[in-house]
């Protein structure tokens, strides 16, 4: 009796530690640290990427006072982050953010904008300027018809605003507030932007980006794709002291961990606190990990909120497989001692590859492809059939995901989360292997 209940004494302080570490993670949303007195000194307290999904959580033009309190890392994050498609420059969206310090005047854009990495700052304003020298070989055509010109400062350039520039920001504004902050390093960025090989400069960028990005926890899509083969014969614990680059959890990733889950049970059993935290820590290195195999990007903040609960629930499966489907708290919580989450995700997807096997194989029967690839009309909305091809098509893909359960969302689609699920696509494959071949 006295061991029964010195283990629900640790269960209970286990349980409010982690709920604690949640409930600090959602304290730190974007709404309530605008609020704060001491905005300053909260926002510079979080990891990058925690800022950086706050920002986008509200919005460039609401989260300004955040932006204006963040450090030098924290904005190049963001840039880093949102500013990317593949390995190009966004010009929309570097405008987008430039946009923001623009309202705040013109000392605030150029100390935003000469944050950047140099191969970037040059490359936008190649993206947005025509550079003439104003004495030289080659003097600077006329303009075109509504053209708009400038002369700089110091009277060594023509600056012509591109033609095809649509952005928000007006460049002839930021190469004023360039020059207006140091000179002689407006007058290099010109030069480097007249000359500069733009394929250059942003294969450059994109090098420097893609190492700084890898460091919170974005690798290469190769490298992320290990997610979707089987785990190690041989498990791997968790690593202490790994990821030091994170100490918190961002409330887009704690979140998830909420909900009743195998996963929230065995950490909230835990009683080592070390060990929690480098939990959580690895949590978001997982779903960091899932964000670039399953092809989507940080930029889009509702897609990385849906991806942590596809991970939650890929790991709780992975849990269900390793302990069995009754297993206890404290069953669960030994299993997270000795198999990293990454490993544990592995074993929660190998449980569904039978299935895509299966649908591989009946997908390749001529009456099943006609089958899948008809033509949906408005009357097929929410009918059982359009359910059912969406389940297919669920299954096809990767990764896999259980799909069609939902009859007013027949497309809506998530993780297989539980042996129940595996199960009930299981039976439901070979009733429509019966009805279709």
């Amino acid at each position: 009796m006295a061991n029964d209940r010195q283990m629900s004494d640790i269960n209970v302080i286990t349980l409010t530690r982690f709920r604690a570490d949640l409930a600090r993670s959602l304290s730190r949303r974007a709404d309530k640290l605008i609020e704060s007195p001491n905005l300053r000194e909260q926002v510079q307290a979080l990891e990058p990427l925690e800022a950086y999904f706050i920002v986008k959580e509200v919005g460039l033009e609401s989260a300004l006072p955040i932006l204006r309190a963040a450090t030098a890392d924290q904005l190049q994050a963001f840039v880093d982050l949102d500013c990317w498609r593949g390995d190009l420059p966004d010009p929309v969206e570097l405008d987008a953010w430039l946009s923001a310090f623009a309202a705040d005047g013109m000392e605030a854009l150029a100390s935003a904008f000469t944050s950047l990495d140099t191969e970037l700052q040059v490359w936008f304003l190649a993206e947005a300027l025509d550079v003439y020298e104003a004495e030289g070989d080659q003097p600077a055509p006329e303009p075109a018809e509504n053209a708009r010109r400038f002369n700089t400062p110091d009277r060594l350039f023509v600056i012509d605003v591109k033609q095809s520039y649509e952005g928000e920001l007006d460049p002839l504004v930021l190469v004023d507030a360039l020059y207006r902050q140091d000179l002689e390093e407006a007058h290099r960025s010109l030069v480097a932007a007249r000359w500069e090989l733009m394929s250059t400069l942003a294969e450059e960028a994109y090098r420097f980006r893609a190492g700084r990005v890898e460091d919170m926890g974005f690798p290469s899509r190769d490298e992320a794709l290990v997610l979707f083969t089987p785990p190690p014969v041989q498990p791997r614990p968790p690593r202490i002291a790994a990821h030091g680059w994170v100490q918190t959890l961002p409330a887009l990733y704690a979140a998830p961990l909420l909900d009743r889950s195998l996963l929230s049970r065995g950490l909230s059993a835990l009683d080592n606190e070390e060990l929690i935290a480098q939990l959580e820590r690895d949590f978001l290195q997982l779903v960091n990990l899932a964000v670039i195999a399953f092809g989507e990007s940080p930029r889009e903040v509702s897609n990385v909120a849906d991806i942590a609960r596809r991970v939650r629930d890929t790991v709780s499966l992975g849990l269900e497989s390793a302990t069995g489907p009754d297993a206890s708290d404290a069953a669960l919580a030994t299993l997270l001692t000795s198999w990293s989450l990454v490993d544990l995700f592995r074993q929660g997807y190998q449980e569904s590859v039978p299935l895509q096997k299966r649908a591989g194989v009946m997908a390749r029967d001529p009456v099943v492809a006609a089958w899948l690839q008809k033509v949906e009309t408005e009357a097929d909305d929410y009918s059982e059939d359009k359910r059912d091809r969406a389940f297919v098509q669920g299954l096809l893909h990767v990764p896999i995901m259980l799909a069609g359960t939902d009859a007013l969302k027949p497309t809506s689609s998530r993780a297989f989360a539980s042996r129940e699920d595996v199960t009930m696509a299981e039976r439901r494959l070979d009733a429509l292997n019966k009805r279709l071949t």
